[in-house]
């Protein structure tokens, strides 16, 4: 009988490698390929930061959570970008041969070799269910600043709003909130003062100016004494030259207030001249009318009522029914009209003259359109005027 030897399966064997080992060989290839890796340039409405990946020993879902909640906070930041790069601290330090952690001259090494101006870069712990550590913002030319971190260790999704509120609050203080930019003001010759958005931002020495304010869109606003306020809509870059904000003062002798009553005088006459023609226009028409019953009722007794429906011409005067009715009809409407327009005229005349005499000093002259009406016998015109 021949025996089967039966195998025995074998347990697959899982070797773990080391995070230092791991760190070590990202180095390497960091080392090899420092010079292609490089951060955003600035565009002339934002500056950008790299975030660096947020170092643990014994936390890798949280920092992982907040690296990539810094770097949402980052882009939603005005006046601030995401840089290009996605880098590691662990690896960085590693490969530059740094303690842990970096120490400034460290920090300012990091900075050239991912070729930055400005990073964010941390360190996390983790103690039972708590989470605490530091981030920081590394400034070329103005070293680091930091912020304490303290929260639990639950929140291991970078979208939670608690760890989005707590990376937007660690942002807004590296960062001091949006960069800020400047603005140049100049007003000619007049001290005033500048205030931005309703805030006052300073005081302006022989008319003009310079103050810092955060990038973005702002309403800047000059007030002096003797002066209208000006105000002027811009929008202020990080970058660049200052942005220039000129505005014109307008003395406020220079504006003459407005007389209501003489105006509400001079529209009365101007109402009045316009009933005034067409009281004129409606007494033309009227006598015109006139003639042709003048000619209709020649050699009829006087109490004829020619515009009668059952009037009978016996002279022939050459006036047909149909022209005598349409005759009799316009004189009508025209007479009435004449009789209405002339009492309006001069009541509306009346008040605008009484308006005008008791409105007291005269303004001074005004710019713009100027109407004139002038009537009286044989003379019947507006005159338009413009005056500068």
């Amino acid at each position: 009988m021949v025996r089967q030897k039966m195998a025995t399966p074998m347990r697959e064997k899982t070797m773990r490698v080391p995070r230092r080992a791991l760190a070590a060989a990202a180095a390497a290839v960091l080392a090899a390929g420092s010079g292609s890796a490089l951060a955003a340039e600035p565009g002339p409405e934002t500056l950008p930061i790299n975030v660096i990946t947020i170092q643990t020993n014994d936390a890798d879902d949280q920092a992982e959570a907040l690296t990539k909640a810094l770097r949402v906070a980052v882009r939603a930041m005005p006046g601030w970008s995401l840089a290009v790069g996605d880098y590691s601290l662990e690896v960085l330090t590693l490969s530059l041969k740094c303690s842990e952690p970096p120490d400034a001259n460290c920090q300012s090494r990091i900075a050239d070799q991912i070729k930055s101006d400005r990073y964010v870069w941390g360190t996390i712990k983790k103690k039972g269910t708590a989470i605490s550590g530091d981030v920081h913002l590394w400034v070329r030319g103005k070293g680091t600043s930091s912020w304490k971190l303290d929260y639990t260790s639950n929140l291991t999704e970078a979208n939670d709003d608690a760890l989005k509120r707590i990376a937007g609050e660690a942002i807004t203080q590296l960062t001091g909130g949006p960069p800020k930019g400047g603005i140049h003001v100049h007003v000619g010759s007049v001290a005033g003062q500048v205030f931005v958005d309703g805030q006052p931002l300073g005081a302006l020495k022989g008319g003009e100016g310079t103050f810092m304010v955060p990038s973005g869109p702002h309403k800047v606003t000059v007030k002096a004494v003797g002066y209208a306020d000006m105000e002027s809509q811009v929008t202020v870059k990080p970058t660049g030259a200052p942005t220039e904000v000129s505005v014109t003062m307008i003395a406020q002798g220079d504006r003459t207030p407005l007389n209501g009553k003489r105006i509400a005088g001079f529209s009365a006459l101007g109402v009045g001249a316009v009933f005034g023609i067409v009281g004129v226009a409606s007494a033309a028409q009227v006598n015109s009318v006139q003639g042709t019953v003048t000619q209709v009722r020649t050699g009829q007794p006087a109490s004829a009522d020619v515009c009668s429906s059952g009037f009978v011409d016996p002279m022939n005067s050459g006036v047909s029914a149909a022209s005598l009715s349409s005759a009799c009809s316009k004189g009508k409407t025209f007479q009435t009209l004449q009789i209405v327009s002339f009492p309006l005229a001069a009541i509306a005349g009346g008040v605008g003259i009484f308006l005008i005499a008791t409105s007291g000093k005269s303004a001074a002259p005004r710019t713009g359109f100027m109407v004139n009406p002038q009537l009286g016998p044989g003379l019947n015109k507006v005159d338009l005027s413009y005056t500068w």
